[in-house]
């Protein structure tokens, strides 16, 4: 007998076996469905909350390159350090010999938000939270924001600090309601503002709402609400900003970036064996936070579905231990009848792999259910991508090899005259 007929009529034995014992075969297959059902389930939901999370970026950062002291997500468990304590923000000195000096960046602009919280007031009405930063004329063009109505502060307007704001969608709303604000006159933490634009919605990220937002010109930010000495770093003090850059291009951001780093370490006089005192980093920084974040969350639920696949799979090994000693004078008679012991490892080998294949697919099939109707029933995103369907077919046959394989080496040398006598 040829390789192609002995797989033909071993998958044919082993289809058999299983559907002869129905019961016994969805049992042992029930804990696989679980478990594979569990990781397609919770990679789906990690999928979906990383697209979102990446389409949000994009969205919102119009691929923004952001000059800082720090890079997000560092860890001041310890405190903050001196070294980082120590290092000044910039100035528009800096901003010009950037754009003076990068011919890769396309647009420059300040950004600086207050270090004391703001709210807008009108009449009876307040907002709850609203983040209030300070930019110029430049802000639409480098973060990516578009106005609804109205316009944007001038040159002259940030050079006169005058108490103009634009608002966000929501904060509008909130004071407004279905009304236009421009022209009105609305209260940050008294103080009045002559409202002249409103943004286009922007959407919500991880908790933060851009539509509750409130801009101003940035010299304003230093007249009222200006940060003191001892502020933590991630504050620009009296005096000092953050800026914010674009490139010419998406494709032109890296080289930008190293412009920018080349020109701030001519202006801080650092010598070539010292390391920035600053922080450059785009919108791929805070993916790769989230990435980070999330990657441990990831690795717990990855640990609690192989928890449950590892249970299907002594399940498996159980089933077929219980096979072998049930089918031992079949074995004997396969084998009096001169089949190899590679036929009869086969054949048990197979009918793991089976059983664990079949729940790895109906797994996926339901992990895939539970997926639709999460995100069909609730505001969560949920994503089945391919790579994860493979992950679980191939983890499944891993299963069945593994936990099959005892069964079958038993089952291939049980000796013909003893099996042909068990009762």
């Amino acid at each position: 007998m040829n390789t192609i007929d002995l797989l033909r009529e071993t998958f044919s034995m082993a289809r058999g076996a299983l559907v002869a014992n129905r019961m016994r075969s969805l049992l042992a297959l029930l804990g696989v469905v679980i478990g594979v059902a569990t990781v397609i389930g919770m990679v789906s939901l990690i999928n979906g909350f990383q697209r979102s999370f990446q389409q949000s970026i994009q969205s919102l950062g119009n691929n923004t390159i952001y000059i800082r002291r720090i890079r997000p997500g560092v860890n001041f468990s310890d405190g903050i350090p001196d070294s980082l304590k120590a290092r000044k923000a910039f100035t528009m000195a800096d901003a010009r010999a950037i754009k003076e000096r990068a011919p890769s960046v396309r647009a420059i602009t300040p950004f600086k938000f207050p270090y004391t919280d703001i709210r807008l007031g009108r009449q009876d009405r307040q907002t709850k939270s609203t983040f209030v930063f300070g930019t110029d004329e430049q802000c639409l063009v480098v973060r990516g924001y578009d106005l609804a109505s109205g316009r944007f502060f001038t040159q002259s307007e940030v050079e006169g600090r005058a108490n103009v704001v634009v608002l966000g969608k929501d904060t509008r709303e909130t004071l407004f309601g279905d009304a236009s604000g421009l022209g009105k006159t609305v209260r940050l933490n008294g103080i009045p503002f002559t409202v002249i634009g409103e943004f286009e919605k922007k959407g919500k990220m991880l908790g933060n709402n851009f539509d509750e937002v409130a801009c101003v010109p940035y010299p304003v930010v230093d007249k009222y609400w200006s940060a003191p000495s001892s502020a933590p770093p991630w504050f620009p003090k009296k005096g000092e900003l953050f800026l914010d850059a674009i490139a010419v291009s998406p494709e032109a951001s890296a080289k930008a970036i190293q412009e920018i780093s080349e020109v701030l370490r001519v202006r801080r006089h650092l010598q070539s064996n010292k390391q920035n005192d600053f922080a450059i980093f785009n919108d791929d920084a805070f993916l790769s936070l989230y990435n980070t974040v999330t990657g441990g969350i990831f690795a717990l639920m990855t640990l609690v579905a192989s928890i449950s696949l590892l249970v299907g799979g002594i399940g498996v090994m159980n089933i077929m231990l219980v096979a072998v000693t049930e089918r031992t004078r079949e074995i004997g008679v396969r084998k009096a009848l001169g089949a190899p012991r590679k036929a009869i490892m086969l054949q048990f080998l197979v009918e793991a792999v089976m059983l664990t294949g079949l729940g790895g697919v109906t797994g996926i099939a339901v992990g895939a259910a539970i997926s639709f109707a999460v995100k069909a029933a609730t505001p969560l995103p949920t994503y089945v991508s391919g790579w994860s369907v493979v992950m679980a077919i191939v983890f499944s046959a891993v299963v069945g090899v593994f936990f099959g394989l005892y069964p079958a080496m038993r089952a291939s040398r049980l000796d013909p005259v003893e099996s042909l006598r068990y009762e």
